[in-house]
């Protein structure tokens, strides 16, 4: 199983988290390589933007990127990008990836390290 958790503050993106694996055969697991492709590709394109407007984290299996500024609109658009393409793979592979959205205040302080 594959989750998405994001959270947003006053309607921005503030910090996405992505963790684990299509459950498939290494090398041969379609959908992990799916996410894998539009999530990398979503961060390469933040840090070519903007590579200090975020906070980053990726390891096997894992994810996460916080936002420093959430009224950056390229990271708000490729962070956004990325979420609307998981949710059409989603559809495509129902049960194996599941999205959830939690709204913070824009003045809450998130810890980078904490499981939404």
């Amino acid at each position: 199983m594959i989750s998405l958790n994001a959270t947003l503050a006053n309607e921005r993106i503030k910090k996405i988290e992505l963790k684990g694996h299509g459950n498939g055969l290494k090398g041969k697991d379609i959908l992990c390589a799916a996410v894998s492709g539009i999530s990398q590709t979503a961060l390469l394109g933040i840090l070519y933007y903007n590579k200090n407007g975020i906070i980053w984290k990726i390891k096997d299996g894992y994810m996460s990127i916080t936002v420093k500024d959430t009224s950056d609109d390229k990271i708000q658009a490729i962070l956004t990008s990325m979420i609307v393409g998981l949710t059409a793979i989603s559809k495509e592979y129902p049960g194996k990836i599941k999205i959830k959205t939690k709204a913070v205040a824009l003045d809450s302080p998130l810890n980078p390290n904490s499981i939404i």
